[in-house]
């Protein structure tokens, strides 16, 4: 028996388990450090990859302890998803190390943390760096579903900041296919919080996700603006319902432009009638100009999501009075 055998066997379970990550990890030329996230199934880890000498992130999935839906649909799914998607405004994946026992997804560090922490911090933010999130989400976005994929877990903690301020969408664990031969998939699972969640999820029918991701951002981008949730986040589906069928609330003590609350009240409608792709590229809030928040940091005028065409005064008035 090797003096390494030995001592697994007299270490206690949760040290063994260490010792096993820090070892997988180490002969890939990983140094890790201390835990920067964790989820049900995952926890994420800062790190120096000695290799290529540079810091990152990995995030450590168990096997052993994730249940069988995990293992059959969304392990299989975020993988499918990391290793087919590139954009500037996703988190960059660099390599999937998988185990008997786990997997580990090594990704680019952001330097500057999650919105949500942000949030926290600061309450609120400025209209103008709140759009400029916004903007760089939609790309991400649009260029997922493009892709034929669905996020299905968009919210706060699943943007982060890199060190030029850029957002990055990390997090594909409930990812799935959208679009089959340019048909919709309806998904058929809960997925994501429930603050989140657009009406048609919560009524816990088929959906399309690609809807419930718009509904979804809509949510992001009134906390970035009001440091709070829309609706709220409770658990109780038939209460979050009947706030959701009230209407959204504009705070009176935080001023922000007509455009972007007749945005805001477009994004939070029933699915039938809720802003689309098209109209959202189209929006008059993309090209207003805005105060900007320092000096030398022009946001104004930008173009509209990528691929999609600026558009006439007289269509971005339309779009914008719909609400």
């Amino acid at each position: 028996m090797s003096a390494q055998t030995r001592l697994n066997e007299a270490l206690p379970e949760s040290q063994q388990r260490l010792s096993h990550q820090a070892t997988t990890l180490a002969t890939h030329g990983y140094i890790v450090g201390e835990v920067i996230g964790q989820g049900t199934y995952a926890v994420v880890k800062k790190a120096y990859w000695a290799k290529f000498k540079r810091t990152v992130a990995i995030k450590i999935m168990s096997k052993t302890n994730a249940g069988e839906t995990f293992l059959q649909k969304c392990l299989p799914r975020e993988l499918d998803a990391i290793r087919n998607l590139r954009h500037e405004n996703i988190i960059h994946y660099y390599e999937v190390i998988e185990t008997t026992m786990r997997v580990y997804i090594s990704m680019r560090y952001a330097e500057h943390g999650t919105l949500l922490s942000l949030i926290r911090k600061q309450g609120h933010l400025p209209e103008v760096r709140a759009r400029r999130y916004y903007r760089q989400l939609l790309a991400a976005l649009e260029y997922i579903h493009t892709a034929g994929y669905a996020h299905r877990d968009i919210k706060l903690e699943n943007m982060v900041l890199d060190g030029n301020d850029r957002l990055k969408l990390i997090d594909f664990g409930f990812a799935c296919r959208a679009r089959d031969a340019d048909a919709p998939v309806l998904s058929k699972t809960f997925c994501g919080s429930h603050a989140y969640a657009s009406p048609e999820l919560l009524q816990f029918k088929p959906y399309d996700p690609v809807h419930a991701d718009i509904w979804a951002s809509g949510v992001v981008l009134y906390s970035l603006l009001y440091g709070r949730l829309p609706f709220s986040n409770e658990k109780q589906v038939n209460l979050l319902l009947q706030k959701i069928n009230r209407g959204v609330i504009f705070p009176s003590n935080i001023t922000v432009t007509r455009e972007v609350q007749c945005l805001l009240k477009q994004l939070f409608l029933p699915v039938a009638k809720r802003i689309t792709w098209p109209e959202l590229g189209r929006s008059l809030w993309f090209f207003i100009e805005l105060e900007e928040e320092s000096p030398g940091q022009a946001e104004w005028p930008q173009p509209a999501p990528e691929g999609v065409a600026e558009p006439s005064a007289a269509k971005r008035s339309k779009v914008d009075n719909k609400a």
